[in-house]
């Protein structure tokens, strides 16, 4: 565990890719559980959870805006020969669906006007005024990046606002989501979580037709068994018939979490 003050940079590690902290840990676990074939690491900095997931043998993509993150990953993936394949892109902005995703989104609540003058280490620490403003935008195209079955696996901190993060999370249920909390850690002045989100399932039948609403006739359901459908007594629509310790603290002075140790 890296303690206040310390700030190492692991060995092929480039000095402007945000080193593993506790909130990084806390994703290994999670990055390699069994049952996935596609994972993907959004903003995967160091990249310590995308090589934890393909030396569990898992296919791996690990997206980062900091090319020197990416290269520093490659270049660590091909030397133990694992499968991982580092992309520049925006959160998962242009993927298809995983089995499982992890991230890290930066969580700092930064005023305006505040931010780091290192370009990258202001890309890995800003949250917005909030700490939610990555967070909120991953959370708004989640269910595009699922896939069936799929579960995203995200690190939340009590830095972040309390409201806020209750919003996001009603909102998911709402929409028919599940949330709910796998892992937590308390540190000095903190305590991270992680989340673990799972997109709503698709209904099972479409919408009736007026047609069918009109006479009662028989539809095909998944595997091709037949499905009467009968006239509520009601006159509604028709129903089946029966049958850390601070390590945020860098350069700029800010009170940061476990991601400047």
């Amino acid at each position: 565990m890296l303690g206040q003050g310390t700030r190492t940079t692991p060995i092929g590690l480039a000095t402007s890719v945000y080193p593993p902290r506790e909130d990084s840990v806390m994703l290994l676990p999670f990055a390699r559980l069994p049952g996935a074939s596609r994972v993907l690491e959004v903003g995967c900095g160091s990249g310590v959870a995308s090589l934890a997931a393909a030396r569990a043998g898992l296919w791996v993509v690990a997206t980062d805006l900091n090319p020197e993150a990416l290269t520093s990953l490659s270049c660590r993936a091909q030397g133990e020969g694992l499968c991982v394949r580092p992309v520049l892109a925006d959160l998962a902005n242009g993927l298809g669906k995983f089995d499982r995703i992890l991230a890290n989104p930066p969580y700092l609540p930064t005023p305006r006007g505040s931010e780091d003058s290192d370009r990258w280490h202001h890309l890995a620490l800003d949250g917005g005024p909030d700490g939610l403003e990555t967070t909120r935008r991953l959370l708004a195209t989640l269910r595009d990046h699922l896939a069936p079955g799929g579960v995203a696996f995200i690190v939340f901190s009590t830095r972040q606002d309390g409201e806020g993060v209750a919003s996001l999370r009603r909102r998911w249920r709402r929409a028919g989501g599940r949330w709910r909390r796998v892992a937590a850690r308390a540190l000095e002045g903190e305590r991270l979580s992680v989340e673990a989100l799972r997109a709503p399932r698709v209904a099972r039948y479409g919408p009736v037709s007026s047609d069918v609403r009109r006479t009662g006739a028989v539809r095909r359901g998944i595997g091709g068994r037949r499905r009467t459908l009968r006239r509520n007594p009601r006159g509604s629509s028709p129903v089946p018939g029966r049958g850390r310790i601070r390590a945020r603290d860098g350069a700029s002075g800010r009170r940061r979490s476990p991601r400047d140790s």
